[in-house]
């Protein structure tokens, strides 16, 4: 037996981590299978279509363009790698490992991503995924902020390099 609703659907998909919207004619053949997706249940809550929504009327979006997985192999933050070793060997592992930030756009390790902050200029009204470059960036004392950034980065750089030497 196949549902189908009748005229036209408004499809709400992410684009560069912002929602965007399409109208589709109901019996449009992506609409006749779903994908599994590790944040789909968070998707359907009503505050989530609400957020989606005022995204998707966001006509000229300021976000930046999402850079590819498969282009990048170390933390945009902290260059630490994104190798099998540093992920416990798993393809799973690894893509859980790397995340994007929503304010740059860049492939960072969870280390570096754990701030969470809103960016309404960009069109996210609640806190997203932010990475450490960034956070500190939007300081006034950016210089500092910046000044630990590399330091941290030098020893995570150096605690990754050591790792590397010890499993070989």
């Amino acid at each position: 037996v196949q549902f189908l609703v009748p005229g036209v659907v408004v499809h709400l998909y992410h684009e560069n981590g912002l929602s965007r919207a399409a109208l589709v004619a109901a019996d449009h053949e992506s609409l006749a299978r779903i994908v599994p997706l590790q944040n789909m249940l968070d998707d359907h809550h009503v505050s989530a279509y609400v957020e989606a929504m005022q995204q998707a009327c966001i006509e000229h979006p300021k976000v930046p363009t999402w850079e590819s997985f498969d282009d990048r192999k170390v933390c945009a933050c902290c260059n630490a790698d994104f190798s099998w070793a540093y992920v416990l060997q798993s393809e799973a592992q690894k893509m859980l490992s790397r995340h994007h930030c929503f304010a740059c756009g860049q492939v960072v390790c969870d280390g570096c991503s754990r701030k969470r902050l809103a960016h309404e200029r960009l069109g996210f009204r609640n806190p997203v995924r932010t990475c450490d470059s960034c956070v500190f960036a939007q300081y006034e004392g950016a210089d500092e902020a910046e000044a630990a950034t590399e330091s941290e980065a030098m020893a995570a750089a150096e605690a990754a390099e050591d790792a590397r030497t010890r499993s070989k």
